[in-house]
């Protein structure tokens, strides 16, 4: 599961998790070093392998608005 959390206007970070990451115990499996613009963080995100719905429906939930940024 990706998680993308909206970090300032136009910036975000996201984790990987294998697990499902409401468990406040479990730690990703990847996550962002810095904060990313959109396009950063989807281009960064597809080559790890991640299919481009996954990334949109995690967009989607960090910020609604995510596709007029």
């Amino acid at each position: 599961m990706i998680r993308i959390k909206k970090v300032a206007d136009s910036l975000y970070s996201a984790e990987f998790f294998n697990l499902p990451p409401n468990l406040d115990w479990v730690k990703p499996e990847w996550a962002t070093p810095v904060p990313m613009s959109c396009d950063e963080l989807i281009r960064e995100l597809l080559a790890r392998g991640f299919h481009q719905t996954d990334i949109g429906d995690a967009f989607y939930a960090a910020d609604p608005d995510w596709l007029s940024k």
